[in-house]
């Protein structure tokens, strides 16, 4: 993975120096255009869409700080950092507020750049799993009917910008010819991911491949069908020949029609003509049928979006499990959480309390009582619970009234007179349920969460300043700079000038 970078810079020496530096040291990045003015670096911004932008305060026709005003406004998804001198450093110090990852002051050494980038890149990598993510969740809802809606719809449209879809799909993971075991499969899964990706992308460099279930992919390309035919003869071959696996392409259509996706996925699905070598449902063991029972009655309460209702259910087998013999109460407990992680597998709910069958099975071995079992249960029904909650809110982010509450505290925080109850207003909520649920999804109360970010920008400017501890601590919204030093060594340990120095 590389990042891409744009380069708005008017002094041409710099600019070519920030280029070759990238090109010869920095193996995580690669400039794909550069600017000699905001306007143009604006332009390029949008037809280019870099994942950072190196940015000058001082341009003709649209300085550095407008520029970042722009990227804002426009909500262009991009990082950018601006490059300043320390004499307009206070000035360049207000691109903070929109959003500013970080600054780099001139003159700078080799070690300077190489240090931000890097910095740029964790921040990048962070930035595009999460992405990855939210597309896997809308995917998975919308082609598997675990959830739709309007808002729902309309972030898919956006997210994925009139792709074509095409499914990719596994027709069997262990062919005769190969001595694949279970355990192998997510060796294989990972080896099919990157070649197809790989193929891909030397197509299409917009490619995105996406993993909708276990044995089936979608690839988001932004070429034609006619200019995928020689991506889809490649990935199979290539399958093939290193794999001994054999994969089947589907166009299923444009993202910006979701009801033909869905009508052309279901009918794939229902024609698909299962291999011989794969087991049919008749020759499944009681125990796969019992899982399968558990989990069709688990996914039906999820689809109908009945919180209530699976709570109930989760409660009954509870109490159910307490009046029967321990071997059985252990091979119902068993057969609820495989579902339990098979569910979580195919939405992304990934947890680290997840374990491998092996030891769940060691584990539930050395619970020696209903009661025990019980207790156990209750936890893993909760965790799995908590997490299908915050799915629906990743999945969903127009209903996610925490990310809009951090969006609005990232935009207004230096603002002396910010108030939960403003927030609240803002969002449409009531202010004492969203302090509440603020401080049961960050863990942060509403006030140590505007504190904690205050203190976070002080950092940017202790790092990269020679500012005066009084001007960092008004510059981010404090108002004495005793009670800044006392509430920044409480948070970090260190004073701001201890910080300072081994920074």
């Amino acid at each position: 993975m590389k990042g891409t970078v744009l380069i708005v810079e008017d002094q041409p020496n710099f600019r070519e120096g920030l280029k070759f530096f990238i090109s010869q040291s920095m193996a995580n990045w690669t400039v794909i255009g550069e600017a000699e003015t905001g306007e143009e670096g604006w332009r390029k911004a949008v037809e280019l869409k870099p994942d950072l932008i190196l940015m000058d305060i001082h341009m003709p026709v649209m300085n550095g700080i407008e520029l970042a005003e722009r990227i804002h406004s426009h909500n262009l998804d991009t990082l950018f950092i601006i490059i300043t001198g320390f004499q307009d450093f206070q000035y360049a110090q207000s691109a903070i507020r929109y959003g500013a990852m970080d600054f780099l002051l001139k003159p700078c050494s080799d070690e300077d750049i190489s240090g931000i980038l890097d910095s740029a890149f964790k921040r990048l990598r962070v930035k595009r799993k999460e992405q990855q993510t939210t597309k896997e969740h809308l995917l998975r809802s919308i082609l598997l009917k675990y959830q739709m809606n309007q808002e729902l719809t309309s972030h898919f449209v956006h997210l994925f910008q009139c792709s074509q879809l095409w499914l990719i799909t596994i027709t069997d993971y262990f062919p005769a010819v190969k001595n694949y075991r279970a355990d192998d499969l997510y060796v294989l899964q990972y080896g099919i991911y990157n070649i197809i990706q790989e193929l891909a992308f030397s197509e299409d460099s917009e490619a995105k491949l996406l993993i909708l279930k276990e044995d089936q992919f979608i690839l988001s390309l932004s070429s034609s069908e006619q200019a995928a035919e020689s991506w889809r003869d490649n990935a199979a071959v290539a399958v093939r020949e290193y794999l001994g696996i054999e994969i089947e392409s589907t166009l299923l259509g444009s993202s910006s029609d979701i009801h033909l996706l869905m009508s052309a996925y279901t009918g794939y699905c229902e024609h698909r003509v299962q291999p011989a070598g794969m087991p049919q449902p008749e020759a499944k063991s009681n125990k796969h049928q019992a899982v399968e029972a558990v989990k069709n009655e688990v996914m039906s309460l999820i689809i109908s979006g009945d919180h209530l209702a699976l709570q109930d259910y989760f409660e009954k087998i509870g109490q159910k499990v307490g009046a029967l013999q321990l071997t059985e109460v252990k091979l119902n407990v068993i057969n609820h959480t495989l579902v339990l992680d098979q569910i979580s597998e195919v939405l992304g709910l990934f947890s680290n309390q997840s374990k491998p069958v092996d030891m769940l099975l060691q584990m539930i071995d050395q619970l020696h009582n209903n009661g025990e079992l019980q207790c156990w249960f209750k936890d893993t029904c909760r965790d799995f619970t908590v997490r299908l909650e915050r799915w629906k809110q990743q999945a969903n982010p127009y209903v996610n009234s925490i990310q809009q509450a951090i969006d609005y505290i990232e935009e207004h925080y230096l603002n002396s007179e910010l108030s939960i109850k403003q927030v609240a207003e803002c969002i449409h909520l009531n202010p004492s349920y969203l302090s509440t649920l603020f401080k049961k999804e960050t863990g942060e109360t509403f006030t140590g969460y505007v504190t904690k970010l205050k203190l976070q920008k002080a950092q940017v400017l202790l790092r990269n300043t020679d500012m005066k501890i009084s001007e960092i601590c008004q510059t981010v919204g404090f108002d004495d700079s005793t009670y800044f030093s006392s509430v920044f060594k409480k948070h970090f340990q260190v004073s701001p000038s201890e910080f300072r120095q081994h920074h």
